[in-house]
């Protein structure tokens, strides 16, 4: 029999592990599950950077065109099954109304807060714990193929630098400058000077440790199934290591938040957005710079003596199969602007599924019709920048403090 704490978090990712870590540095009594290991989804695989500059909503205004053309190509950046469940395509229709030019400056002044926090927090571990998390502030470079896609990150970034995150344009003599690594033909560059990057799931175990010495347990191999609920309360989860009551229960477990919310008669609009990376050897001279291929949507990270490679966004529903035709075009993508064509073939493919909502913004908060159930997920592919301030958000909520910052953009009864 599991100890009853006063909070269960369900979930031992970036989000879960950040939320239990706020919990007990606050003295609160928490206990975190997980079926797999703490930090061994989505958190483990990403590309690892907390980039407030990269902190925008999904469904942004226009991407539908170009949806559409890359639901032609088999190796493009986004694509959506041809063969759509009634849960995609209720999905997609939120996500289409969800594209105005209003609600895409509102969503990323919303998550540009979260990441900003966060960046700041895994600054402040970094300098005190001990062994740091491994934190690299080098900066972001988002790289134009073309004039279109150059003139679209300028625009960006006249808006990111209202918000408080500033870039400057380069041109290509600029960009090598910068980082002698680049090759190839290109239109130019934004470079976002104060992001920086970080090995995931070193960081996510790192902050586990921390919150483990303040006293949160983590269970891992312990898979939640079925809830119990009496007169609007979770009374028990039900687990594959037997049942567990506590005082809160807060759902974390990222694009699988949707499958246990249905026990519970709630029904939460995600898809799992899969995406892909890989290990990669680098070229020389190594790259010092993590990098966007913007046209390809493709993210390069230097990782000590290999490279991380990762991209594309699949919205499935359930489905974690490989395609050997993305992964090949993340290196495809790469190559565009790196000498990969010596490296030899990648190894470790790692994909997951991001949690992704149809307006692009977490849900963040209590469940209305639930006196002690609270969710946190459907963080697109910002789980790992903005984990920090969602598990201080979702602290404040839980202990009854003036939030840290507005619960309004996140709130679950948007969606339930």
């Amino acid at each position: 029999m599991i100890r009853s704490p006063d909070h269960l978090i369900v979930g031992g990712g970036i989000i879960g592990v950040a939320i239990a870590d706020a919990l007990a540095e606050a003295g609160a009594s928490v206990t975190v599950i997980d079926k797999g290991g703490i930090g061994r989804g989505c958190s483990e695989g990403n590309a690892g950077w907390v980039t407030p500059c990269f902190a925008m909503p999904l469904p942004r205004p226009g991407l539908m065109l170009t949806a559409a053309r890359w639901m032609m190509d088999p190796g493009s950046p986004f694509y959506v099954s041809p063969k759509p469940t009634p849960a995609m395509v209720r999905w997609m229709a939120r996500f289409g109304r969800s594209m105005s030019k209003a609600r895409f400056a509102a969503g990323t002044e919303a998550l540009v807060g979260l990441s900003t926090y966060s960046l700041d927090a895994y600054g402040s571990a970094d300098a005190t714990l001990d062994g740091g998390i491994g934190l690299q502030r080098r900066g972001l470079l988002m790289l134009a193929l073309t004039e279109n896609g150059l003139e679209s990150a300028r625009a960006d970034a006249t808006m990111l630098d209202r918000l408080g995150v500033p870039g400057e344009t380069l041109d290509p003599d600029g960009a090598r400058r910068l980082e002698p690594a680049l090759e190839g033909r290109f239109a130019g560059a934004v470079y976002y000077p104060n992001e920086a990057h970080l090995e995931p799931l070193n960081a996510v175990q790192a902050i586990a440790d921390r919150a483990g010495r303040a006293g949160a347990v983590f269970l891992d191999g312990v898979e939640a199934f079925d809830f119990a609920v009496e007169a609007g309360r979770v009374a028990g989860v039900s687990t594959t290591q037997g049942p567990i009551r506590a005082g809160e229960v807060i759902l974390a477990t990222g694009s699988w938040s949707a499958p246990l919310a249905r026990r519970l008669g709630l029904t939460l609009p995600l898809l799992g957005g899969k995406g892909y990376s890989m290990m990669v050897r680098p070229p020389r001279p190594h790259p010092r710079i993590p990098m966007m291929v913007l046209e390809r949507k493709v993210a390069i990270t230097p990782y000590g003596e290999e490279l991380r490679l990762a991209g594309t966004l699949e919205l499935v529903d359930g489905d974690d199969s490989i395609s050997a035709r993305r992964v090949a075009s993340i290196r495809e993508g790469a190559e565009a602007v790196l000498a990969l064509r010596d490296v030899p073939a990648a190894d470790r493919v790692w994909r997951g599924l991001r949690p992704c909502t149809p307006d692009g913004l977490p849900i963040i908060g209590r469940v209305p019709g639930f006196d002690n159930l609270s969710v946190a997920t459907g963080h697109q592919m910002l789980g790992i920048q903005t984990g920090p301030a969602t598990g201080r958000l979702m602290a404040d909520l839980l202990l009854d403090r003036i939030p840290a910052f507005d619960p309004a953009p996140f709130r679950a009864e948007r969606f339930l």
